[in-house]
């Protein structure tokens, strides 16, 4: 069972590092994606890396982030404590922000993006400050 617990855990790390991955760099591609200038080809380009990115890396990791993380909790329901919950609170906000991203390659898709590229350079730094704050309530396990 150790075992099994400490494979479950390392996947868990390993899934969250590629929806990490994906978070930081969807955003990123939308600052030039968002630039007036575009020819047809390269607009086209950035749809076509924006969709894969998505749907091959950021959602499947995403997904399996939750299944997961769910599964080392029913494993160990002496984890539910303070700082698990406020986590799971921030998980929860990088999940919307992915929905947020999702939406926003949607409305490149339909041609009808309604931010600039300035938008696009603060939203990148969402899921770092989310980032930071999953890693020290996971490292630091505060009793509030």
């Amino acid at each position: 069972m150790d075992n099994l617990y400490l494979l479950i855990k390392s996947l868990h790390i390993i899934s969250f590092t590629a929806w990490m991955a994906g978070m930081f760099y969807l955003p990123r591609i939308f600052v030039y994606h968002s630039e007036k200038k575009l020819n047809v080809n390269t607009y086209n380009k950035f749809l076509i890396m924006e969709k894969k990115l998505i749907r091959i890396i950021m959602t499947p990791a995403m997904i399996i982030t939750w299944i997961l993380g769910l599964l080392l909790i029913s494993f160990n329901n002496n984890l539910i404590e303070p700082w698990l919950l406020i986590k799971i609170l921030f998980v929860l906000m990088m999940s919307a922000g992915h929905g947020f991203f999702v939406y926003c390659f949607k409305q490149f898709y339909n041609k009808k993006n309604k931010f600039n590229d300035k938008f696009y350079r603060v939203i990148n730094e969402v899921p770092t400050f989310l980032l930071i704050v999953i890693v020290l309530l996971v490292v630091f396990r505060p009793t509030f």
